[in-house]
């Protein structure tokens, strides 16, 4: 009976001992377990990677899982093609998504916040080292999406904005090319957003905020503006003139790639809460308990 009993102690030090789950990485392409990117993203849980292989992919993908990365192998050759009907990557009120080399074209339908890279109602999500080319718009940051990042990506010949930020607030932009669009970034009842280090070059318009309390510069630098040719402050004109870029570089930046952020794993939650470490190195030790009774009673 003594014997039976530690058995099944055991067997239950095992259960408890069984950790925290390591995130996956799930990968999607030709030959791959995933043949697109939409079943990979489905697939996917908290804190898992969908690394995609090279290939052209006709998709208009939604991501409704958080804290999720979404990784290209290649930004030049790993291509996401939205044949004009909606965006062609949309985070769809999600947290804590980080999307990084794309090109992602073609994107664009018939509702407002429709773009190639579109985060809607999200937070804290980051896009980064992304070609985004001939869509309707570049980036649409939608709807109450704060403390968002978009870095290290080239934006252009977009039909309307390269980026659109449309009552958010708190979001960086910076170290972007934007080029060719028809108003570079278009700041819609936005605030307290900073933009700063971006190259806005040969946009029709080159921007417009209608608030004016958003930051065009940081820590004493700004935004190279291709029709300055002054000295002084750079002012945006459309939208009421009310914003400005204090410190307007003299010349392009070098677009750097960035480093891509790094999900952490979740651990495990059993009907009782989640697991803790301490809970882990008492169920260990009592295994070790466990094994030494076992040790003794076979003697």
């Amino acid at each position: 009976m003594v014997m039976r009993n530690l058995i099944i102690l055991s067997i239950y030090l095992v259960i408890l001992t069984a950790g925290s789950a390591s995130a996956a990485t799930l990968e999607a392409g030709e030959g791959q377990t995933y043949t697109t990117i939409q079943s990979a993203i489905d697939a996917a849980k908290d804190g898992d990677t969908v690394l995609v292989h090279e290939g052209t992919y006709a998709e208009n993908v939604r991501i409704k899982t958080g804290k999720i990365s979404i990784i290209g192998e290649d930004k030049e050759n790993t291509i996401i093609d939205g044949g004009q009907k909606s965006s062609g990557l949309r985070i769809d009120e999600v947290n804590n998504i980080v999307i990084s080399g794309f090109t992602v074209q073609n994107s664009g339908g018939g509702g407002q916040e429709d773009a190639g890279v579109t985060i809607y109602k999200g937070n804290d999500n980051t896009i980064s080292n992304m070609i985004i080319k001939n869509n309707s718009v570049g980036i649409s940051i939608f709807q109450g999406s704060n403390n968002n990042m978009v870095s290290g990506s080239f934006i252009e010949s977009s039909s309307r904005y390269g980026i659109y930020i449309y009552a958010s607030n708190d979001n960086k932009i910076f170290n972007n090319n934007i080029r060719n669009n028809k108003i570079g970034i278009y700041a819609d009842s936005a605030r307290t957003n900073r933009i700063y280090t971006n190259n806005l070059i040969e946009n029709k318009d080159q921007a417009y905020d209608n608030s004016g309390v958003n930051s065009w510069d940081y820590e004493k630098t700004g935004n190279y503006w291709s029709n300055y040719k002054g000295s002084g402050e750079y002012v945006i004109t459309p939208g009421g003139g009310k914003a400005k870029d204090n410190f307007p570089a003299s010349r392009e930046f070098s677009i750097r790639s960035e480093p891509v952020p790094t999900q952490s794993a979740p651990q495990k939650e059993d009907e009782a809460g989640k697991s803790t470490p301490g809970f882990t190195i008492f169920a260990s030790i009592s295994s070790l308990i466990v094994i030494e009774m076992i040790r003794k009673i076979r003697k």
